[in-house]
């Protein structure tokens, strides 16, 4: 309790009392051009740098189109009729070249620092550190001659490649299999979740994988239909070199009539030592003769290679169906050792001129409570937030409606995002272009760094420590920032100020506070605002944990 009353008094007084320079809560350092996707546990930024995107047909995050993701492909394109044209018709940088390069198995994305591309093995997920990390390769037409074949694969420690086949060969290939996540469990075992073709209603001869991944000339595929098989749950137990496969009996409703889907994005040790794995599975629901996909979740036991019955993340809006004013699908992406699971419901209809993507976060150890949704119609009604990772510090990071997209989507344009941090324990939030920011010695905002200025667009990474790996858009000056013109996009790495609390001079303290807001932009109660003792405090206390201690 006195260490408590000290922080907070030394936060009131630097409240009361700083009016010196003050540095950035996170200090930028750019890894690349192009977009960050992840962090390991050793703070080593993973970054990809795309050829088409795809993204913006989709109304998504540019960089995570990956074929096997289903809930990125249910819907079609929700922009105007013209503008949805103009993505998918001969565009170069846009749906059709993304989609003709899929076929002619041209790499589309490219691992920045790490070497690898969709051909010789893209990395997608980091682990403990550079060395560990998973992905898939691609391979053109290697199953029946019809499309290109998707394989997860691993390398632990700078080891080779291990291969992920699913359970589902074709002329002894694999269909489909593709990595999320890693994670070390004691020594030379790794357990590795993802997703894999099983061949159990929906083979590679039929109309639906024909429609995905063919399609006919003027099309070029139907990605309602994507990946055309049934693809279930997949982990692998990772030891010396060997990959051994162990997938969930059942979905959570299981279908035969309809393509069905499932995937694991991550799996976490809980501090009881059991495992768990966080995803989604398909329902009884379906849209275009394909399952809808619900957040889900699995006890492991990864000694014994076994996974539990899969059980839904309860959400308040129910489960995804094919009725009026329902979700569209939802997913968990990630999970910590306290149980808190972070996910995302998408709406299948128009809820404030928008189709959303909803934020929501899970505690596994009240699993009866409806997952809440803290960013729920802020700051309008059908306003989008995404969350993309969490720590075991219960910090989650992802990335929101950008604060001065205050109206509805129209035809032809979708909203600017803008990445936020989050705390799942109690919901308190910020954006990260707060956080950027300091005070010069005349006591004036200054929100440079590295004689450049930046919008933190998408936050898709989080470690131990509070680092976090992120997208930005990088302008020359302030005009340019105020204008939104003359962009480069650049992976970038947010380090938090790691001083002591204890003993600090008061001037170094409001560093840490979102002392004002991004420039050009109105803040708003989620998360703007001045350096008042209000956002100190908020701020301030729920950091604690990222002070090295004397």
């Amino acid at each position: 309790m006195k260490k408590q009353l000290s922080i907070l008094a030394v936060l009131v007084g630097a409240s009361l009392n700083a009016q010196a320079a003050q540095s950035p809560f996170f200090t930028i350092t750019e890894v690349g051009q192009g977009y960050g996707v992840g962090i390991s546990a050793d703070n080593s930024v993973l970054a990809l740098k795309l050829k088409n995107d795809a993204g913006s047909f989709f109304s998504s995050a540019p960089f995570s189109d990956f074929l096997v993701d289903r809930f990125r492909f249910d819907q079609n394109c929700i922009l105007s009729g013209d503008v949805c044209d103009a993505f998918w018709k001969d565009n170069a940088n846009f749906g059709y070249q993304w989609r003709r390069d899929f076929l002619d198995a041209s790499s589309q994305r490219d691992n920045l620092g790490l070497s690898g591309n969709e051909t010789d093995g893209l990395v997608v997920a980091m682990g403990p550190d550079n060395g560990t990390y998973v992905g898939y390769k691609a391979s053109k037409n290697a199953v029946n001659g019809l499309a290109n074949s998707r394989t997860g694969f691993a390398v632990i420690n700078n080891g080779n490649q291990v291969a992920l086949d699913g359970s589902y060969l074709v002329n002894g290939t694999n269909v489909l299999s593709s990595a999320t996540s890693v994670a070390q469990i004691s020594g030379s075992q790794y357990l590795v979740t993802g997703t894999a073709a099983t061949g159990k209603n929906r083979k590679v001869t039929t109309d639906e994988y024909k429609e995905c991944y063919s399609g006919d000339d003027d099309s070029f595929g139907d990605y309602r239909y994507c990946p055309g098989v049934d693809t279930q749950a997949a982990f692998w137990l990772v030891d010396n070199g060997a990959a051994t496969l162990f997938q969930p009996s059942n979905y959570y409703d299981d279908d035969t009539n309809m393509v069905q889907t499932a995937s694991a994005l991550q799996a976490a040790k809980l501090k009881d030592g059991s495992w768990v794995a966080v995803g989604y599975s398909a329902t009884d629901e379906e849209y275009a003769e394909h399952s809808l996909d619900l957040a889900a979740y699995w006890t492991l036991d990864p000694a014994g290679k076994t996974v539990g019955a899969t059980k839904a993340i309860p959400l308040s809006d129910g489960k995804p169906d094919d009725s009026d004013a329902s979700l569209r699908g939802s997913w968990a992406s990630g999970v910590n050792a306290n149980g808190y699971v972070i996910g995302n419901q998408r709406y299948g209809t128009n809820k404030g001129q928008n189709r959303p993507v909803e934020m929501f976060v899970f505690n596994l150890n009240s699993p009866t409570s409806n997952a809440a949704v803290p960013l729920k119609n802020s700051p309008i009604n059908g306003a989008n937030s995404e969350a993309a990772a969490i720590n075991d510090h219960n910090m989650v990071v992802g990335w929101r409606d950008s604060r001065h997209q205050t109206q509805p989507v129209s035809g032809g344009t979708n909203r600017m995002q803008e990445a936020f941090l989050l705390n799942a324990a109690n919901g308190s939030n910020w954006y990260l272009n707060d956080l950027i920011c300091g005070l010069n010695d005349a006591g004036s905002k200054s929100c440079s760094q590295n004689g450049a200025y930046y919008h933190i667009a998408y936050a898709s990474g989080i470690s131990a420590d509070g680092t976090i790996a992120a997208t930005a858009y990088r302008y020359a000056s302030e005009t340019d920032l105020n204008n939104r013109s003359n962009a480069t996009v650049v992976s970038v790495k947010l380090s938090p100020d790691s001083l002591n609390y204890e003993g600090i001079a008061s001037d170094r303290v409001v560093a840490n506070a979102p002392v004002v807001n991004q420039t050009g932009q109105d803040g708003d109660g989620g998360g703007g605002g001045g350096g008042s003792l209000f956002w100190l405090t908020l701020l301030g206390l729920p950091f604690a944990w990222l002070r090295r201690r004397g």
